[in-house]
């Protein structure tokens, strides 16, 4: 059997906790970016995306504790779906504060007219809400190793 870097899916979600794992964690990528597009075009927080996108994660992050540690490809796909996460609130992130300081067509006189503290307290709340969950699992997935004699 060959061995490479690739992520096999049929192994990674073999059971159906698995399954429901990542469907949770696609959830809370779809909630991340749904909150993050409301924000770019109505300079407001959404109250229903950004709580449901924490909930979300949460259960991804609980749902998954047990795989993690016996199956080697869903640890790969959640630490994929995690650096999604990731990205994609940096990604957001630029991309609102392209949209406050062009102002395209103008059309985002609300966002433009937002204090600058609004914009940190975003960031704050959706890259450290990912962050943080990542690395709570890596911490929490650290195997203590014997050292060789």
């Amino acid at each position: 059997m060959v061995t490479n870097n690739s992520l096999n899916l049929i192994e990674a979600l073999r059971g159906k906790s698995e399954k429901i794992s990542i469907l949770l964690g696609l959830m809370a990528v779809g909630f991340l970016g749904l909150s993050i597009y409301i924000f770019g075009t109505q300079a407001k927080f959404s109250w229903v995306c950004y709580p449901a996108f924490v909930i979300f994660t949460g259960l991804f992050n609980f749902l998954s504790q047990k795989p993690l540690k016996v199956n080697a490809w869903f640890y790969r796909l959640f630490m994929f779906l995690h650096g999604i996460q990731i990205l994609l609130s940096l990604a957001g992130w630029i991309w609102v504060l392209y949209l406050a300081q062009e102002n395209p067509e103008g059309r985002y006189t609300a966002l433009v007219n937002l204090p600058f503290y609004i914009f940190i307290l975003f960031f704050l709340l959706t890259f450290l809400t990912t962050f943080f969950s990542f690395m709570f699992n890596l911490v929490g997935l650290h195997k203590k190793r014997k050292p060789k004699n």
